[in-house]
């Protein structure tokens, strides 16, 4: 039979209903005055009863238990529990009658419980039955514990229970003594008690730092506190705070369990108005006994001084972000943006609405887009370098910004986008553009009278043998149209004199020669013509001012024309050699620019070589290879000349700095050299013995194919 098992689950999943009609009880006839006043004790309890029951059910599952002559009232689990809260009570000096009293109204509450909880008349009798013997043995234990006590163990234990009751109340006190805010208990909206604070609140009070350490302060202070209490007991906190009426209006109405409001109080010991954040709630008393309410003072002043002055940095600095000249950009670690300033929004023609919470790949143009997601991935990992990429306004137009980011991580270091300080570098960059092509034109200039002399060599063998052509082509159509004349006359004079004639100025022309020579002084013709058309189309190549976009060049092709343009700088004092890699991957810049560096470090091989060789009749050799990597292309530029002084190897790429004597250069060739190479997201280096030669290494990153990637994006960044 397993109906009482069920009976101990009744009981476990309904102790908040038992704690509730015990209580109702304990109030409906007057025990509450003796009782605790806070619910937990009552919890207490109720659990304690029913796990003694429970455990005493899962003892004896199947029968109702028997009161027996010889039953033991000591041993099993709700006769201990008997045993346990006879000790108790009585020494709290509870009388028996009163817990007998009480412990009726548990009974009925159990007994309760299940006449509403158990439909089944029959289990609901049995249940009954059962609980009423596991009371019973309760109260026998009880009993025989109370009565075979004696009066010297009774006293024992009450003045045990006394002190620490005593110890109890004073700990309390010295708890309420101790909150430096304000506290005032209420009995019917009259001041019950308060405690030190809270009179300094009210009057004047000296410093009361030496109560804690000082026995003759403390002493005084004690007696201050009490002419206070005195003072202030049964007054009603209107007359104190006549502002409060309102706000206790509105609690007892709608029977709040708490109300807050911050209000300005005149501390009348500090003398000074302070901001207080006031507390009202109602003392929580099951019992009824104590039916007040608690007032409780934050004196706030300190914190709302830091959030006005935190209002005012906030404001400060947010008005240096929206008015600052730079842009700030905050992205998450999606790519999407989560804050800009007015400078961005104004940068790129949008609204702060049309940006914010869309991804900023929206905003960038075609050609930054893979570049700008490998940046972010860099983040990911604390790189913060700066970088640039461009932007596209809404009127659809190019801006080209430089970013300086910081990296954003959380304290688990979890990476969360990064904060990115946006400069508009548009205008310089078109200054960049422009100084480039300068030092281009500068270039073709300094090299104009070797190109041309480069295009005179085989424009005076054109002349010459367009001359040739010219002088013998008269004598040809002579002799086409005798011809032609003699071939009319056949039918009509003898043959054998037409033949003569025509053998005889065959002779006079010498077309033997005529036929050797002419086809030799066409091909000379053209290829002369080629090599013009080769140097010309180089040049033109050269100087085209290309826009800032990438294209796929063959840079083998590419360093043979600019060898073309600058032979006449190395021709007659270096023998140039190259070693090109076959099937060299192209490379993805921008034409015009890769062409400048070349030419500028071919022009300062040479010139190296000059300044060692110039003076004699040897000659230096300058030799160029190209050779790719899994991620690189490489190119290299070796010379055999002077060298580069240990002193001056840190300057050479600094704007206008020049070891040539003055009008023989600008300084401006390499510096020139490492911006375009940065901007390609290049390196540059090189390694020079003084007296024995240089070699300048350029290295270009290979971009991958565009489907690789995109699919290398889209893996990282989903379908933005």
């Amino acid at each position: 039979m397993n109906t009482f098992r069920q009976l101990a689950i009744l009981l476990q999943e309904n102790e908040s209903w038992l704690m509730n009609t015990v209580l109702n009880y304990a109030i409906q006839h007057g025990y509450s005055k003796y009782t605790s006043t806070l619910v937990e004790a009552w919890r207490l309890s109720i659990s304690g009863l029913t796990n003694a029951i429970s455990q005493y059910i899962s003892e004896n599952p199947e029968v109702i238990p028997d009161i027996r002559v010889d039953s033991n009232y000591r041993d099993d689990a709700v006769a201990s529990f008997g045993v346990v809260e006879a000790k108790r009570h009585r020494s709290r000096g509870i009388d028996l009658g009163m817990f007998l009293g009480l412990f009726k109204y548990y009974r009925d509450s159990y007994l309760d419980l299940v006449n509403e909880k158990v439909k089944q008349n029959e289990q609901a009798s049995q249940f009954s039955k059962y609980l009423i013997r596991c009371f019973d043995r309760i109260e026998l234990s009880f009993c025989i514990e109370w009565a075979t006590a004696s009066e010297d163990i009774k006293l024992e234990e009450l003045q045990t229970k006394n002190m620490l009751l005593v110890n109890e109340k004073n700990k309390y006190l010295t708890l309420f003594e101790s909150f430096l805010s304000p506290l005032i208990l209420l009995r019917d909206n009259h001041i019950e008690n308060i405690n030190m604070a809270g009179i300094q609140l009210l009057e004047p009070v000296e410093e009361t730092g030496m109560y804690y350490y000082d026995e003759e302060c403390r002493r005084k202070l004690r007696h201050k506190k009490s002419k206070s209490v005195v003072k202030f007991k049964n007054k009603n906190i209107m007359k104190l705070f006549p502002w409060m009426k309102c706000a206790f209006s509105a609690f007892d109405k709608y029977d709040a369990t708490c109300s807050q409001f911050v209000t300005s109080i005149l501390n009348e010991t500090s003398r000074n108005m302070e901001d207080y954040c006031i507390t009202i709630f109602p003392m929580r008393d099951l019992s009824k006994k104590f039916l007040g309410k608690i007032i409780f003072f934050e004196n706030i002043s300190e914190k709302k001084m830091t959030e006005m002055q935190l209002r005012e940095s906030e404001s400060k600095y947010r008005t240096l972000v929206e008015t600052m000249n730079e842009g700030i950009l905050v992205l998450n670690g999606d790519l999407v943006v989560t804050y800009i300033n007015e400078k961005v929004s104004s940068l790129l023609g949008y609204p702060k609405s049309e940006i914010i919470g869309h991804s900023i790949l929206k905003f960038l143009h075609a050609e930054s887009k893979d570049d700008f997601i490998e940046q972010q991935r860099l983040r990911k990992e604390g790189n913060a370098d700066s970088h640039e990429f461009v932007m596209v306004k809404s009127n659809g137009e190019k801006v080209f910004v430089l970013s300086s980011p910081t990296p954003l991580f959380d304290a688990s270091q979890k990476f969360e986008g990064s904060y990115e300080v946006l400069t508009n570098i548009s205008n310089i960059k078109l200054i960049e553009m422009q100084l480039i092509h300068s030092q281009k034109m500068e270039t073709i200039g300094v090299m104009a009278s070797g190109i041309a002399h480069e295009i005179n060599t085989p424009l005076q063998y054109v002349i010459g043998n367009s001359s040739f052509i010219k002088e013998n082509m008269g004598d040809l159509l002579d002799l086409t149209t005798k011809i032609r004349e003699s071939l009319k006359m056949v039918a009509h004079e003898n043959l054998h004199d037409t033949l003569q004639g025509l053998r005889q100025a065959f002779e006079v022309l010498d077309i033997e020669f005529l036929t050797e020579e002419m086809p030799r002084a066409i091909s000379e013709c053209m290829e002369g013509l080629g090599r013009i058309a080769a140097i010309v189309t180089s040049v033109k190549r050269f100087s085209h001012p290309d826009s800032d976009v990438f294209k796929s060049i063959n840079v083998n092709k590419e360093i043979e024309n600019t060898i073309t343009i600058s032979r006449n700088e190395w021709k007659s004092i270096a023998k140039l050699t190259v070693d090109f890699e076959e099937n060299l991957p192209n490379l993805q810049c921008i034409p015009s620019d890769f062409n400048q560096v070349i030419l500028n470090l071919i022009i300062n091989a040479a010139h190296a070589l000059q300044e060692k060789y110039g003076d004699t009749s040897e000659t230096g050799s300058i030799h160029m290879k190209t050779y790719s990597g899994k991620h690189h292309l490489f190119v290299s530029v070796t010379d055999n000349g002077a060298g580069i002084q240990k002193s001056i190897r840190d300057k050479i790429f600094s704007p206008f700095f020049t070891t040539k004597d003055v009008g023989k250069g600008t300084g401006m060739g390499l510096a020139i050299v490492l911006k375009i190479i940065e901007k390609h997201k290049g390196k540059i280096w090189f390694e020079s013995v003084e007296g024995e030669g240089t070699t300048f290494f350029v290295q270009f990153p290979l971009k991958p194919a565009f489907s690789e990637m995109m699919q290398m994006n889209l893996e990282e960044y989903g379908e933005q």
